[in-house]
């Protein structure tokens, strides 16, 4: 294996989410996050709290651009936690970039209906 080669597959991943810090959230609002990950990636991963999976996401993953998006309409308080974009390489090493969302209920907010 020619040298330029090896040194590529030695490269280690890096992630990064953004925006970081994120923006105050209140119930309702829209959360999106965007993933930028470096070229010898090959896999994008998002996480809340350390698990797989984020049920009320929508997550939109472009390899060949190296970015991935996260969206959730519509917060709720029970989506506050710790977001993570993991990135891994072809031998398995991963990078993690992580951001904090907190999502706060709207307090003192009234509606009235008239009929």
């Amino acid at each position: 294996m020619p040298i330029a080669g090896l040194l590529v597959l030695l490269e280690k991943p890096s992630a990064e989410v953004s925006p970081k810090p994120y923006p105050k959230l209140l119930v309702g609002d829209e959360l999106r996050l965007t993933c930028t990950v470096s070229k010898v990636t090959v896999a994008i991963n998002w996480k809340k709290n350390d698990d797989e999976g984020i049920p009320r996401a929508q997550i939109d993953t472009q390899l060949d651009d190296k970015l991935s998006k996260l969206y959730i309409a519509d917060v709720v308080e029970t989506d506050s936690g710790e977001y993570s974009c993991e990135a891994r390489n072809r031998p398995g090493i991963v990078a993690r970039s992580t951001v904090k969302i907190n999502v706060k209920s709207v307090k003192g907010k009234m509606t009235f209906l008239f009929g």
